[in-house]
């Protein structure tokens, strides 16, 4: 009788499934780590072509929907390798009994330090700098002071905390929005949504996306910012109206923004986005480092094995 299987689809975890694969083979189990190719996730399709040994999955970005779970008789676990649970179908995975576990807390520092980057960059212009001095200029771009600068995090989970931490240092104003904040915290002033965005020059968006943040901003929030206001996007795609976003843009209600994640990933190639030269452009990539990819797939390999030896 063969062994049961364990896919391994998230590409990170792909890259440190070496360390790991011996802890898992040994307790009697058959690991694939099925080739992405250039794809970011796999549709339920291809998943259930292992329907039929499949009892656990380490997974990225793949199609987890209802004829996923529905298809997947014996699966008894799925691992969300990082953070994001929205690719999830939980009723579907719920249904089927199957224990669905994220790795939460594992890239808090990464996020914020992007988000930082991104704000930095905006309040200083390096980038437009940088490609000015190699094609033989010499600008003198006036900056932003971020000491006494208003910072505005929406979600103040693990992520949203490091963010003021960093915000702090900085001499920054930090203010935070999340439904589950109650007042005052360490780092910030709790104030509503449309206090936040009132008020902040920098808007960073830190928040999971759920039904209740899905088109969180659109064209009515997006009014509520500053002209002079700039919004970072380390979350998810979809918490923004994209469409919204760039109609402010073209009208100059917002100063710029930068975003790590978008509604369609990878950008489109005909998205607006790309033309607009106060809008930095990331790659979905703000938690991407060596130290928290190796956290990540430790936690995820842990939790793994804790669902599969139950």
């Amino acid at each position: 009788m063969s062994a049961p299987l364990v896919l391994v689809t998230c590409r990170q975890m792909q890259v440190e499934l070496p360390r790991h694969r011996d802890r898992i083979e040994s307790l009697g189990y058959e690991v694939v780590a099925p080739e992405l190719g250039k794809r970011q996730q796999f549709s339920a399709a291809e998943l259930l072509e292992y329907r039929d040994r499949l009892v656990g999955i380490i997974a990225g970005d793949d199609e987890l929907n209802r004829e996923f779970f529905e298809g997947a008789g014996k699966l008894k676990t799925v691992i969300r390798w990082g953070i994001g649970m929205d690719s999830v179908d939980q009723q579907a995975a719920s249904a089927r009994r199957v224990i669905v576990r994220n790795t939460p807390g594992v890239f808090g520092c990464e996020v914020a330090d992007s988000a930082f980057g991104y704000i930095l960059n905006l309040a200083r212009g390096h980038i437009e700098v940088d490609r000015s001095v190699r094609r033989g200029e010499w600008p003198k771009r006036e900056g932003i002071t971020l000491a006494g600068a208003t910072l505005g995090i929406v979600g103040f989970g693990a992520i949203g905390r490091e963010i003021a931490k960093r915000g702090a240092g900085f001499g920054m104003d930090v203010v935070a929005y999340d439904p589950f904040l109650e007042g005052d915290v360490a780092g910030a002033r709790g104030v509503s949504l449309e206090d936040l965005l009132s008020t902040s020059r920098f808007v960073v968006l830190a928040c999971p996306l759920t039904p209740d943040t899905f088109h969180l901003l659109d064209a009515a929030r997006l009014s509520l910012m500053r002209r002079n206001a700039y919004l970072v996007n380390v979350a998810r795609g979809p918490v923004v109206l994209e469409a919204d976003l760039i109609a402010a843009l073209k009208d100059e209600r917002l100063a710029g923004a930068a975003l790590d994640v978008f509604e369609t990933e990878p950008l489109p190639l005909d998205s607006e986005l790309r033309s607009f030269p106060n809008v930095i452009l990331g790659a979905h990539n703000a938690s991407n480092t060596r130290e928290g990819v190796a956290r990540a797939s430790e936690k995820a390999v842990d939790f793994l094995i804790e669902e599969l030896t139950r």
